[in-house]
């Protein structure tokens, strides 16, 4: 879909095999759109190439900041959402554990456990 992110550098920073997919959370993201990510969260069933499902930590201009600094935004193949404003978003742990939560919702994954990958 046109609204992926368009990654052109990323240093990972967490790895989860949850279910069917590999969960890898990417910070210190330098994006190819016009989006500024602080993280991004790309979920990849296994056998495939590209993520099905990208939860992103986007930061916000200076002028859209009244809410918080911070959007976690949806994006598959049938949605582009902002899901909640929030500086927590910029916190790697709260990122993460919130991306995984929805991921799970989304993916089907309830009854799976997310494990981290070392």
């Amino acid at each position: 879909m046109s609204s992926f992110p368009k990654i052109r550098t990323a240093i990972p920073q967490r790895r989860y095999q949850y279910g069917d997919f590999t969960v890898t959370v990417l910070g210190e993201v330098e994006s190819g759109d016009t989006r500024d990510y602080q993280y991004v969260a790309a979920f990849v069933r296994e056998g495939d190439a590209q993520p099905q499902l990208f939860v992103v930590s986007q930061r916000l201009p200076p002028g859209e900041r009244e809410k918080g600094s911070h959007a976690l935004r949806v994006i598959n193949s049938a949605m582009d959402e902002v899901m909640d404003i929030d500086a927590r978003w910029a916190r790697l742990g709260e990122f993460t554990d919130q991306a995984l939560q929805m991921g799970s919702q989304l993916l089907g994954l309830e009854q799976d456990t997310p494990f981290p990958l070392t």
